[in-house]
């Protein structure tokens, strides 16, 4: 396949800046590229002052840092819209010798990454930087037009399928707070329905984790507050390892039904909760408090109850904001005020989460092969065997 440098595909653009006139604000992400900010962050998170913001035509491309993380996408969302000032804008040189999509999947794709990251200049992790010259030397196999078209529609029917997945991972994350409130109803209405107690009165143990450093060896893998996800679940990448005494073993380890509590994290996310759901041997961080129910209450619905938004509401009031970081430790964890449903009801809810659960496990493997499929279909493209 014929091969061109970047520099003959795009030029740099010329620099235009907001000034007083409005525009809409964009936000460059890794997985969706330039995206409207206040669509995708339902505020503005940029300073009051864009002046110096700088303004974006439809089809030119943004680049933003660091690169090597395909934070690049070409602006189609608008006539005009405005970015950071820290961003660089590229001009298509010739529309009729390069297709705008086919560009963007390759400047985003595993081989391009591989070149940015080559060729970073800098030692701050996320403030290295690529030279334009570096850039615009990056080599592009260029087919022709016809062909880089149809590299693209066999690329996108693939992309789309990976994003029907998470829109099904999604919806089975939604589940779990729809069966709840399906089951329980409204918290507020609790105490005409149940016997009121406290989340100490359906605790055996709530235990800190250890204060043992990670690394990158040792016998156990370590959960931090970074693997309790938004939506209540367990993420079992990025893993560290510790190693402990016979003695700590019963102390700082998790079994299935445990449910982790992150005591300490801002002021909206401190609080969260996820259920252990594996057998997988796991020890747990100091920053967790390892809450084990007594044998007729169940974690599943304690978890559920705080990341309702009536449990979220109770959290950011007990939130204690330091400089940086919100805390709620074990003994306020245990005060705050629960339903006390039958055990039978307890247990029902549990079976339905766990089935719920296994369904997004069957998913999450699909979208793992989706992904596989899709890194080889963008590797044989862009060697020209697709």
């Amino acid at each position: 396949m014929k091969m061109v440098a970047l520099g003959e595909l795009i030029k740099s653009a010329r620099v235009a800046r907001a000034g007083t006139d409005e525009y809409p604000l964009l936000s460059m992400t890794m997985r969706d590229g330039l995206v409207d900010q206040s669509a995708k962050f339902k505020k503005r998170v940029a300073s009051n002052d864009v002046s110096d913001y700088k303004v974006v035509r439809r089809g030119q491309l943004v680049v933003g840092f660091p690169i090597d993380e395909g934070v690049l996408d070409f602006q189609s969302l608008y006539d005009a819209g405005i970015v950071s000032p820290a961003y660089g804008i590229w001009d298509l040189c010739d529309d009729t010798r390069v297709d705008v999509e086919y560009l963007k999947k390759y400047l985003r794709s595993a081989r391009a990454m591989a070149y940015y990251k080559a060729k970073l200049r800098g030692s701050t992790a996320r403030r290295r930087s690529l030279p334009a010259e570096i850039f615009l030397a990056l080599p592009v196999p260029l087919p022709p037009l016809d062909e880089q078209r149809r590299i693209t529609a066999i690329l996108d029917h693939a992309a789309a399928l990976r994003a029907k997945r998470r829109q099904v991972l999604a919806h089975l994350d939604d589940l779990t707070q729809a069966i709840f409130h399906d089951m329980f109803g409204d918290p507020a209405t609790w105490a005409s329905r149940w016997p009121m107690g406290v989340i100490g009165d359906m605790t055996q143990s709530a235990q800190y984790g250890t204060s043992a450093k990670a690394g990158d060896s040792g016998e156990w893998p370590i959960l931090r507050m970074g693997n309790v996800t938004d939506s209540g679940r367990l993420d079992l990448r990025d893993l560290k390892y510790i190693d402990l005494s016979v003695a700590d073993v019963p102390k700082y380890t998790v079994r299935r039904g445990d449910m982790l509590f992150n005591r300490t994290n801002s002021k909206e996310k401190v609080g969260k909760t996820a259920v252990v759901r594996t057998d997988r041997s796991l020890a747990l961080a100091g920053y967790l408090v390892r809450v084990r129910c007594k044998p007729e209450h169940q974690s599943e619905f304690v978890s559920a109850y705080l990341t309702s938004p009536f449990g979220q509401a109770i959290r950011r009031r007990l939130a204690k904001a330091a400089v940086n970081q919100a805390n709620i430790n074990a003994s306020e964890l245990q005060r705050i005020p629960i339903a006390l449903p039958s055990s039978d009801l307890q247990r029902k809810f549990t079976a339905r989460i766990e089935s719920v659960d296994a369904q997004r496990t069957a998913v999450q493997n699909l979208l793992i092969s989706d992904d596989q499929l899709f890194a080889s279909l963008q590797s044989r493209a862009f060697r020209g065997e697709l």
